[in-house]
């Protein structure tokens, strides 16, 4: 599409992409004032009426989700003669650029794969299934929290389009398609049929590298990455220092290769990931501290616990008191 100014009630401000549904563009809602994402479809999405229908379905269904760790589908319509989306514009940095220089703390890990698991569990409960869950499609914003973008229409995404190469032809996959194909469950490589527990099987694969500081199926090309992801086949990742075994056992039923194996859902999955930063926190001295293991209306109050602690030492020194007086008298 040739830049135009405006769509619709959107000014147009800058590109800043282009993936498989189109261009992307930086702008400006003139209606509420607010900056966003504004993706210009492709005429191949558009010109077909079938296509274009299961397209703008997706799109109501995604719009339908509302979730601080989803970058949220404000709007999607029609204006100058093209179909346009409107997402959130998350400002960050991308989780592949987070982790090129290596491994991250495991803590900081198991907090943004608590996030992404939070809100892949979220789009389930509303019946919508990422299945395009990678690096690249995961932002880390300026506060440090994750933002997930492409819910609902990584069917016709560049993820997508090679997924559906993945299965038919691997081996005429480029070397750059590992950046895709690495994250794909054994039944996407296959083909099969896809359920929320490929999502799992994603999130597990993003927390193995941010821990371990590498993709657990990478090989050097596509092909072989995907024979990896089949045979399922991965190191454990306490292999790492200073990675508890328990972490172990998390991973390894998210990156099963048998569907009955994994965690059942994407919520059951962020509860072991909890139970596991909270057994880091204990062992690292750090319970007390507020995180991503409890609400904030779950949070220990710290006020309240020092005055504990004061009452308990003064009621101590007074018994102690009572003791030597006893003790002494006559």
């Amino acid at each position: 599409m040739t830049m135009t100014s405006t769509i619709a009630h959107y000014n147009l401000l800058e590109p800043i992409g282009r993936g498989g549904l189109g261009e992307v563009f930086r702008a400006r809602d003139t209606k509420v004032g607010r900056t966003v994402a504004v993706t210009i479809l492709l005429p191949r999405l558009t010109e077909d009426p079938a296509q274009l229908a299961e397209v703008l379905e997706e799109a109501r269904l995604a719009s339908a989700l509302s979730h601080p760790n989803i970058a949220a589908l404000f709007d999607f319509g029609e204006g100058d003669g093209s179909h346009y989306l409107v997402y959130e514009f998350a400002s960050g940095r991308s989780l592949r650029e987070e982790l090129a220089g290596g491994a991250m703390p495991t803590r900081r890990a198991l907090d943004i794969a608590i996030q992404l698991a939070d809100a892949i569990a979220d789009a389930h409960a509303h019946g919508v299934i990422h299945g395009d869950l990678r690096p690249d499609t995961v932002i880390i914003t300026s506060k440090g929290s994750a933002k997930i973008l492409d819910f609902g229409l990584t069917r016709w995404t560049r993820g997508g389009l090679v997924r559906g190469d993945a299965a038919r032809d691997p081996d005429s996959l480029p070397v750059d398609a590992i950046s895709i194909v690495g994250y794909l469950s054994p039944e996407q490589a296959l083909g099969g049929k896809v359920d929320p527990r490929t999502d799992v099987f994603s999130i597990g694969t993003i927390t193995y590298e941010m821990i371990a500081g590498r993709n657990p199926f990478a090989a050097s090309t596509a092909g072989e990455t995907i024979v990896n992801v089949i045979q399922g086949k991965v190191r454990p990742v306490s292999e790492t220092a200073g990675v508890p075994g328990e972490v172990d056992e998390v991973l390894g039923r998210a990156l099963a290769r048998d569907l009955a194996e994994r965690q059942q859902s994407a919520a059951s999955l962020a509860a072991e990931l909890r139970s596991v930063a909270a057994v880091l926190d204990v062992r690292t001295g750090d319970a007390a501290e507020p995180s991503a293991l409890l609400p904030l209306d779950e949070q220990p109050d710290k006020n309240a616990s020092r005055l504990l602690l004061a009452a308990l030492g003064a009621a101590a020194g007074a018994a102690a008191f009572v003791w030597w007086f006893l003790s002494h008298k006559g």
